[in-house]
């Protein structure tokens, strides 16, 4: 779907506002992209990505956001009689081998407490940068 802030809001391009064009952007003008920030680290795999830019009426790429796929790795849980085992490092390698074999070369979880925390570093995880934050959006009305 491409809008243009003209249809939303009419009175903003009487009032000399520009009008921008929001559209998602086909994978075969994704190189556009490599320029800017957001593909610092290159570009997410166009199967598990839809990118959407702001673009003037030039056609000049002045916003980007991207919806990606990625994999949580969320449930860890060892019984706390057996905490100073060899479970977690055990369970990490065999995550790590499931990862490899389906291709999957970055993945996430959440962490709050801070022994967690050292062991995660210890076992190749990085700390994000930012706060994580969550968009729910309310399930539809049904009539």
């Amino acid at each position: 779907m491409i809008t243009q802030e003209s249809e939303q809001n009419p009175s903003m391009a009487t009032r000399g506002f520009p009008t921008y064009t929001i559209r998602r952007l086909p994978v075969e003008e994704w190189d556009r992209l490599r320029a800017f920030p957001f593909a610092s680290n290159g570009l997410p795999p166009p199967e598990l990505a839809m990118i959407f830019v702001a673009e003037t009426a030039g056609g000049q790429i002045v916003g980007i956001w991207a919806a990606m796929t990625a994999v949580h790795l969320d449930g860890l849980w060892i019984d706390p009689a057996h905490r100073d085992t060899t479970i977690a490092g055990r369970l990490l390698r065999e995550m790590k081998d499931f990862l490899r074999e389906k291709a999957i070369s970055e993945s996430f979880t959440v962490i709050s407490d801070p022994a967690v925390m050292c062991l995660a570093h210890k076992g190749g995880f990085t700390r994000c940068p930012g706060d994580l934050w969550v968009l729910q959006l309310p399930a539809e009305e049904k009539d």
